[in-house]
């Protein structure tokens, strides 16, 4: 999995992937841009959809998805530098593709990007390593 990253910064890479944005965002959280302010409030709905597979439903599954600057979980972004404690990927194509849909735009490459990051990850967690030449006791 990659490393946490920042609401801003899930919110900036989005923007810039889409071509919504040229140029890095100043802010995510609070700001006057409406499609900014669209993307950080649809990255929640991403979190309800991630926190509802595996791997994170047994790894997040106290509903907090967000870390603040002083350690605290939140369910809820207040800061852009809260990081995202599920992969960083996962975020930017959800909200790429939730942004896409909201718009009335096309999202099936997004959609199939998300979709195939959250069962790679899924698949990632749960593969068991079978040693077939472990001693197996004889069963007499």
């Amino acid at each position: 999995m990659t490393s946490m990253i920042t609401v801003k910064s899930a919110v900036n890479q989005s923007g810039l992937e889409i071509g919504l944005t040229q140029f890095p965002i100043n802010t995510a959280v609070g700001t006057l841009d409406q499609d900014i302010s669209q993307m950080v409030a649809l990255l929640s709905a991403v979190a309800d959809e991630v926190m509802e597979g595996e791997p994170y439903e047994e790894i997040l599954g106290d509903g907090y998805w967000l870390l603040a600057a002083d350690g605290t979980k939140k369910e809820t972004p207040t800061q852009d530098n809260d990081k995202i404690m599920f992969d960083g990927r996962l975020a930017i194509n959800g909200i790429k593709f939730r942004f896409l849909k909201a718009k009335g735009l096309e999202f099936g490459e997004e959609l199939r990007d998300f979709t195939n990051r959250m069962n790679h990850l899924a698949a990632k967690a749960n593969a068991r390593v079978l040693d077939l030449d472990a001693d197996w006791p004889v069963v007499q």
